[in-house]
């Protein structure tokens, strides 16, 4: 986790999508709420349910639209009660 957690913005848009499916959720947790804005579409998109599950409230907050519009009703749906409020409308 400290390896992810030292990449730097530009470092994870250029990460391969299956790259990003392979992280764990440990690996996911350690993201920072600007390495997770940094996510290209393409990244959000092949985040798996448990991924998604594990995003800290501040990260679901960062999301860009464009990024939430990737997401499948099974991705959303992951999104777990408690941090549906740290999305803002401008995700929508």
């Amino acid at each position: 986790t400290a390896d992810i957690s030292a990449l730097t913005s530009t470092n994870i848009r250029v990460l391969s999508t299956a790259a990003i499916a392979a992280l764990s959720t440990d690996q996911i947790q350690a993201l920072t709420t600007a390495q997770t804005a940094a996510l290209l579409t393409t990244q959000a998109d092949v985040l798996t349910v448990a991924q998604i599950a594990a995003l800290q409230s501040t990260d679901l907050a960062n999301l860009s639209s464009a990024q939430v519009a990737v997401l499948d009703s099974a991705q959303v749906a992951a999104i777990e009660t408690a941090d549906i409020s740290a999305l803002t409308t401008t995700a929508f």
